[in-house]
């Protein structure tokens, strides 16, 4: 027994799966940059153009975001040293929570220091054993983590698809407590959920619905608030949000808000949260001064929409098969992982930066090129990466 299982698991076979991933396209490699991470990036002391980041709104390095958190450093320090409920939590994590529940017109507010362990921690805390939750097919590998570590039965309705979901809540309407999950723009296909529709369903069924506005808080809706506080749901006490800071706020951590009497148990009972040491103070601080330019610069969000028409109307009138997004991800549908590594590449010597996202992110025959625009992109930016990959592809 002992020996099956080390042959099972030798390095020799690590080897071989490692052989057979780099074969079949989806060996992942990391490339170290240098510098900053939004419309353009340097890699071994060469400017790329780069369509790679979440830097949506242009902010990861705006000096006045930057400087406040410098000037914290010299109060608080680097690390926080603990967890939020031992001594990791100050009065600016306390002020960016209030901030935060201000802005999206929710009762309360939390900070994790990943959206990833958020996710993980809120979906164990608010469903287990005998619940049950259902998740679009198409939602965060956090999410699906998640819904596994709670045990909880996992549906999985079909993506964007409220007839499949109004059935799945209706075969399991007697299980105890529901929980519906969904992300609120979908990164990978760049599509988003028809949250007003999903709620209708509410009046039917009680089900708590927790939103994934990692992509849209900062971006979408009036002022940037997201789509929960753009369809007016933001009063719904069945309905919770969490988001991430390091994409459109261009700085780092995550957040969960909604209800006081959700948040409170989830601070209560989620492990992610409780055993983890908390985000620096001196981010919070940098975190509370994007969320301040993102209430006053609108410009940014107007910019980066009028982007997204340009790319949208270009990529029409050269007949580019790109998947029906109205958002700053624009997916280019490949297909197979070798050769969209190959365009990556082309695009490379181009001087353009575009990784390819192959199986297991999204499907093995789905593999694609995913444009992530920003408001520090211009149209002549635009314009020279589909002059190539016209090129390129056609």
């Amino acid at each position: 027994m002992n020996q099956q299982h080390n042959k099972k698991f030798s390095p020799i076979n690590l080897k071989d799966k490692l052989k057979e991933m780099s074969s079949s396209g989806i060996l992942r490699v990391r490339k170290p940059r240098e510098g900053s991470n939004s419309a353009r990036i340097i890699f071994d002391n060469k400017e790329y153009l780069s369509f790679a980041s979440n830097d949506y709104l242009g902010l990861s390095t705006d000096p006045r975001i930057c400087n406040s958190m410098i000037n914290c450093l010299s109060e608080y320090g680097l690390g926080t040293g603990s967890s939020p409920l031992i001594s990791g939590y100050t009065k600016s994590h306390m002020s960016l929570e209030k901030e935060i529940s201000d802005f999206l017109g929710q009762e309360k507010t939390i900070l994790f220091s990943t959206g990833y362990q958020a996710n993980l921690g809120i979906i164990k805390s608010l469903v287990g054993r005998n619940e049950t939750i259902f998740s679009d097919k198409l939602n965060h590998a956090s999410i699906i983590d998640g819904a596994i570590l709670s045990r909880a039965k996992h549906i999985r309705y079909q993506h964007l698809d409220l007839n499949d979901l109004d059935k799945c809540l209706n075969k399991y309407s007697a299980s105890k407590n529901k929980l519906v999950i969904t992300d609120a723009l979908f990164s990978m296909d760049g599509d988003i959920t028809p949250l007003k529709d999903i709620s209708h369903l509410q009046k039917k069924i009680d089900f708590i619905l927790l939103v994934d506005e990692a992509h849209t808080i900062g971006v979408s809706g009036k002022s940037g608030k997201g789509i929960v506080y753009n369809n007016s749901l933001n009063k719904n006490n069945n309905i919770c949000i969490t988001g991430t800071f390091g994409k459109a706020f261009g700085t780092f951590g995550a957040f969960f808000s909604g209800s006081e009497e959700i948040v409170n148990y989830v601070l209560q009972k989620s492990r992610s949260y409780i055993y983890s040491t908390s985000i620096p103070t001196a981010i919070v601080e940098a975190t509370r001064k994007s969320l301040e330019i993102i209430k006053t610069e609108s410009w940014r969000r107007e910019k980066l929409g009028s982007l997204i028409f340009y790319f949208m109307d270009s990529c029409s009138k050269i007949g580019l098969n790109n998947l029906d997004s109205s958002s700053h991800i624009q997916p280019i549908i490949i297909g197979d992982p070798n050769r969209a590594i190959e365009v990556s590449n082309l695009l490379l010597e181009k001087g353009i930066y575009l990784p390819a996202i192959r199986y297991p992110t999204v499907a093995r025959d789905r593999s694609r090129l995913r444009i992530s625009l920003n408001c520090n992109h211009q149209k002549s930016d635009i314009d020279m990466l589909l002059t190539e990959l016209e090129k390129i592809i056609k």
